[in-house]
């Protein structure tokens, strides 16, 4: 593997504080005049991809580690490394694994195949009405499920980056505007759909995307609407073609185990009682926000990008192309061992439940 001179430079300024928290968590012992009720104080890394000014980081991850600090009354401090500085987007869940991070955020499908289970959450086709219907699905199908896939970290949440929008330089209103169009996706599920739908699509993380455009590579992005301001895809494309049930993104924040193992019981119960308050009061929904946010924005600043919405006709067309995509997530996990019948049937009931519950939020 090659690194980048400015991925050296990162190394060499975080390898001494590596040497000393990677596989568990660093324990030093304080007093109270730091802000810990005494004892032991456990130092702990968090790796991201997402840019140092997304609200990812500055709201909901910066919001969840002060959370964490003040419950536990300073005895666990977590350092965010966003941007890759630490680990890519594609290496951060083996490095949580491996202990080359405490704690890793970042996309299931970032690693294609590693979690087959979770994947079928991603099926295109699936009706979830918003982020908030898609989180709470993710969070009870995968206790319910309980997928082994996850066994090797201490999951702490999963959430979802909402619907996913067509944005492109030039507007797609019907099917056949969108025949042979490139379009960048961040998963081979969405890649599929979008072959599906006529359009070409290649596969790249979100960070590659605008760079893609840029290039000439692609002539848009299917992603959800925050990206425009967060990615900078506003600067490469003109308008925003809302979609039916195109996309779903999942994105995880989870523990190395001996980390985990490593904190005293006290300190785990806290934790878990902290996420779980922390997760329904900020992280379900959170990308609905962001979206709608950026609405707001595109207004604000004029960037004259147009914003289509599809006609009730042309949506039954899109969503029927899309059907058979359901029983190939089957097929495929059938074919591999799992209950794929099963699996399905759990994400269906649970997406119909939860978007009687917040389908109009």
């Amino acid at each position: 593997m090659f690194l980048s001179g400015k991925r050296i430079m990162a190394l060499i300024v975080l390898f001494p504080l590596l040497l000393s928290v990677a596989g568990c968590a660093a324990e030093t012992v304080v007093d109270g005049k730091d802000g810990a009720e005494g004892g032991a104080v456990y130092e702990l890394t968090l790796a991201h991809f997402q840019p140092a000014t997304h609200p990812v980081e500055t709201v909901l991850i910066q919001g969840w580690i002060e959370a964490v600090a003040e419950a536990t009354g300073g005895r666990v401090r977590i350092t965010s490394f966003p941007g890759g500085t630490l680990l890519s987007g594609t290496e951060i869940f083996e490095g949580v694994v491996d202990g080359a991070a405490d704690i890793g955020h970042s996309v299931y499908a970032y690693t294609r195949g590693r979690f087959p289970v979770i994947e079928t959450f991603l099926t295109p086709g699936i009706p979830y009405s918003n982020a908030k219907v898609s989180d709470w699905v993710a969070m009870e199908g995968i206790k319910r499920l309980d997928p082994d896939e996850l066994k090797e970290v201490k999951h702490l949440f999963t959430f979802s980056a909402g619907r996913g929008d067509l944005m492109t330089q030039m507007p797609i209103r019907t099917l056949e505007d969108l025949k042979g169009v490139e379009i960048g996706a961040t998963a081979v599920q969405f890649a599929d759909a979008l072959r599906l739908l006529g359009a070409e699509s290649a596969v790249f993380t979100m960070p590659e995307q605008y760079e893609a455009v840029a290039r000439g590579l692609t002539q848009g992005v299917l992603g959800p609407m925050e990206v425009l301001r967060s990615f900078r895809i506003a600067e490469v494309v003109g308008h925003v073609t809302q979609t039916p049930s195109l996309y779903n993104q999942l994105l995880f924040m989870v523990m190395n185990l001996e980390t985990w193992s490593s904190l005293p019981p006290d300190i785990q119960q806290i934790i878990e009682e902290v996420t779980a308050d922390y997760y329904k009061e900020v992280v379900a929904g959170f990308y609905d926000r962001l979206n709608e946010e950026v609405l707001g924005w595109i207004e604000q600043e004029k960037l004259g990008i147009e914003i289509i919405t599809l006609s009730p006709e042309e949506k039954s067309r899109w969503l029927g192309l899309l059907a058979p995509l359901l029983a190939v997530q089957v097929a495929n996990l059938e074919a591999n061992g799992f209950p794929g019948g099963d699996i399905m049937r759990t994400i269906q009931e649970l997406t119909e439940k939860y978007n009687r519950l917040y389908g109009d939020q």
